[in-house]
């Protein structure tokens, strides 16, 4: 997800090997959304890798060369076309300024992603589903029960949710 979050280099002078080096604003995803048919294309969103975008293509340069600000909004992605995105990666991230994606992963439920206005707001109400998955969940010989542990957890925090 993160990825498709950054904007596109469609403008602006050209590299030495003929390629755009800035932008017009727009993001990937959009751009991918725009030219996909909605009766045949769905997509999923990572929500955790969303609000990292949040943090990682806050900017970028116009084709005048001038730096523009454009915070990524998942909410607002979704809300916009709330039935070409029927599938959710549900992960928590605790807030974190200091590393570049801004949030540590942590099982869902004791991060700082407010999952309950995210489902509450996106529009299509039953349609959506979201399942659990967690990058760092497996915990190795260290701490084989790890895995099981943040189901566990993540499980709750997202059963209550459905309240």
């Amino acid at each position: 997800m993160v990825p498709r979050a950054n904007f596109l280099l469609d403008s602006g002078p050209l590299d030495a090997l003929g390629r755009p080096t800035r932008s017009s604003g727009v993001r990937k995803l959009e751009y991918f959304i725009g030219l996909t048919d909605p009766e045949y294309v769905w997509f999923e969103m990572d929500i955790y890798w969303a609000h990292v975008a949040q943090h990682r293509f806050r900017s970028y340069t116009d084709p005048d060369g001038v730096t523009q600000t454009d915070v990524f909004d998942p909410l607002a992605t979704v809300a916009a076309q709330p039935i070409r995105f029927p599938l959710f990666h549900a992960k928590d991230g605790a807030f974190n300024p200091n590393t570049t994606s801004g949030y540590d992963m942590v099982p869902l439920g004791q991060g700082d992603i407010d999952y309950g206005t995210f489902f509450a707001n996106m529009g299509a109400k039953g349609y959506h589903n979201p399942m659990w998955e967690q990058d760092n969940a497996p915990g190795g010989s260290a701490d084989p029960g790890r895995s099981l542990r943040y189901a566990e957890v993540s499980y709750q925090h997202m059963s209550g949710l459905r309240g």
